[in-house]
């Protein structure tokens, strides 16, 4: 499960973000059950895909400084 904060709504559906040398790329996702405040994805991200874990304002192309906490 991901944050539901690492979810963004978009026209083409729900993506989560990962990054490709500093840019930002959207990957589409199916949602499943939300639990508490995170959700499942059931499709399009696999256990070991690293993503931003907060969408809020983000584009797909974006320039990005990549750090870890």
């Amino acid at each position: 499960s991901v944050p539901l904060s690492a979810v963004k709504l978009t026209r083409i559906g729900p993506v989560l973000f990962t990054t490709a040398s500093s840019t930002l790329v959207a990957l589409p996702v199916v949602l499943g059950k939300v639990e508490g405040e995170n959700v499942l994805i059931s499709e399009g991200a696999d256990l070991d895909t690293i993503i931003v874990t907060d969408a809020r304002g983000l584009n797909d192309g974006q320039i990005v400084r990549v750090t870890t906490k």
